[in-house]
């Protein structure tokens, strides 16, 4: 029998300075060609267990670690992280870590020339890379001037064009629109098929896990909680519910269906279950029960112009058109939601509201006044902004510092800010941090704390660049709540997000983008159902709209698992519904 690639043996490790470990009692193994996802909440332990297999923890990363890490029978511990790196590749979370190259093409390069491979070979892969990871055309860009999602795919082009026997991806597609998810799983197998390269994948989106995953490992609080096939995994869903782990729809559904006596099993992908219900159905599409109406977002609201758009376009540097004659309209109170795929210019717009960005022709209008006469300072107290990126507004020595910043800008005083700042801390879930430097933070808590800064400023109108980046299931309700509550207190709220189940759960009206134009704008359920519209723009609706479509025809508009529970029991052999 061949040596396991990777091997982990009742390890534990502590960071210096910590008195909890961050993992410990970890038995793991993995086969060459596998790909082991790793999921769970955040905090649980998974990049710490990642960055075991390189060796940046301990040898970077310092602390006590206890236990055997075995990488193709090697002893990590007796590797240097050089040589480490010539077997594990690694696609951190935050891709400004791992990009310096002066643009994309050189960052691309500077793996396999650095493995002293033939000139030739090295343009192969270059090519190989860009063409799959969708950055033809941007070869010669600098990669400070791509979006989020742009940045990420360069990081991951990078590590593949290295082609190691082990690759580690640290949440690969947090940043990326939903084609790009879907592509960066399907290259992930491609690869390890073709090239029998193992992929270590901490995760969070449930349902491409659920497609492409061979082995799923869901960590609790340090520790391995539950792993297999996913299959097998997905079987104990209340475990999975009960430790803030997103179900995938398709799952969700299913194990309503099951506990209901409706399904004899719990399918796990979307075409699984929309075969098993055409089945029970004779395969047949059939007719929304009476009686059971499809709930609807609330869609325009009918308050006063906030921000108005007229015909805006935007050409950076380099002659790189991003937003080409956009005209909005947002009014007082809306909750809305920009979608489209990466580089569509989504950010660019949102940056021109606050006043980052200034127009190269048309007009912004912002609470009756022309952005182009207002500073950003003078904008930033109408118009809170959160970025993707959280570090790029975090500065200060703790957490308290970070939120009064804000507030003492404002010439808030003293007292008030004192109050606001308690109170925000409180709001993001960060009291205990008070006196703790930023950087200590998870990507996630950073996430949080950035939306802090912003909501301690009180402003009218606040625009959040994906809220829910870093964040687990758990913590993206969460901060989505608290944008909620914000847009009920009569705020302004938008957000740019790649995940269609978090806009199609809050958001009123949804604003969709490609390339540097908007194609559509309307309720969720209207913006889901033009098929054209989600394929140009390389959108897929949330899973349980899709399933719906093929169970009760085109004119099924359903955007929640529970509604779409309660019509599948009303139809199904042996339902009922809840009314008799």
């Amino acid at each position: 029998m061949e040596p396991r690639e990777v091997l982990i043996e009742e390890v534990t490790f502590t960071y210096k300075d910590f008195e909890k470990p961050a993992i410990r009692d970890i038995n793991l193994a993995v086969d060459r060609g596998e790909m082991l996802v790793i999921t769970g909440p955040t905090g649980a332990g998974k990049s710490t267990l990642s960055l075991l297999l390189n060796g940046v923890v301990p040898k970077f990363l310092p602390g006590i670690l206890e236990g055997k890490v075995l990488v193709k029978n090697a002893d990590v511990a007796q590797k240097s992280v050089v040589e480490m790196a010539q077997q594990v590749g690694f696609v951190f979370q935050d891709p400004e870590t791992q990009l310096f190259g002066m643009t994309v093409e050189e960052d691309v390069a500077f793996g396999p020339a650095n493995l002293g491979l033939p000139y030739d070979e090295i343009m192969q892969r270059i090519q190989k890379s860009i063409n799959e990871l969708r950055l033809k055309g941007m070869e010669e860009r600098k990669p400070f001037q791509l979006s989020g999602g742009e940045k990420q795919s360069v990081a991951i082009a990078g590590a593949y064009a290295m082609l190691p026997d082990i690759i580690v991806f640290d949440e690969p597609t947090s940043m990326l629109d939903p084609a790009g998810k879907k592509l960066v799983f399907e290259m992930i197998t491609e690869i390890k098929e073709k090239h029998g390269i193992t992929a270590i994948v901490v995760e969070h989106e449930m349902d491409y896990i659920a497609q492409y995953a061979d082995k799923l490992a869901i960590m609790d609080k340090g520790q391995l909680a539950l792993i297999g096939k996913p299959s097998e995994v997905f079987k104990e869903y209340k475990k999975l519910t009960e430790q803030g782990v997103r179900l995938p729809q398709a799952v969700e559904l299913g194990a309503m269906l099951q506990e209901a006596g409706l399904i004899d099993n719990v399918p796990l992908t979307t075409r699984e279950i929309i075969d098993k219900l055409q089945s029970l159905l004779g395969g047949k599409t059939v007719k929304i029960p009476e009686g059971l109406k499809q709930s609807t977002n609330p869609g325009c609201s009918e308050g006063n112009s906030v921000i108005e758009i007229n015909n805006l376009s935007h050409t950076y540097r380099g002659d790189v058109k991003a937003l080409k004659g956009i005209d909005l309209q947002i009014k007082e109170g809306e909750f809305i939601g920009i979608i489209g795929q990466n580089g569509a210019g989504k950010t660019t717009l949102a940056r021109h509201i606050n006043g980052l960005l200034r127009p190269t022709d048309g007009k912004v209008i912002v609470l009756g006044e022309d952005t182009k006469e207002k500073s950003v300072a003078q904008l930033a107290e109408k118009v809170g902004f959160v970025f993707q990126n959280p570090d790029e507004q975090l500065f200060k020595e703790a957490v308290k510092d970070e939120l009064s910043f804000g507030p003492q800008n404002l010439k808030m005083k003293p007292e008030k800010i004192e109050k606001r700042v308690l109170e925000t801390m409180e709001q993001i879930g960060l009291k205990e941090y008070a006196e703790v430097w930023p950087k200590y933070l998870t990507k996630g808590e950073r996430q949080r704390l950035a939306l802090g800064t912003v909501i301690a400023m009180d402003p009218d109108i606040l625009i959040v660049d994906e809220p829910t980046t870093g964040q687990d299931w758990r913590e993206s309700l969460w901060v989505m709540d608290i944008l909620a509550g914000l847009n009920e207190q009569g705020k302004t709220v938008i957000v740019i997000s790649h995940s269609m189940d978090i806009v199609a759960r809050y958001c009123h009206r949804i604003v969709v983008m490609a390339q540097g134009r908007i194609i559509a704008d309307d309720k969720p359920e209207e913006v889901f159902s033009n098929e054209e519209n989600m394929e140009y723009a390389h959108i897929e609706p949330p899973a349980i709209f899709e399933i719906c479509r093929e169970i009760f025809g085109p004119e099924a508009k359903i955007l929640h698992v529970k509604q779409a529970f309660a019509m599948l029991k009303a139809v199904l052999p042996g339902g009922v519904t809840d009314a008799s």
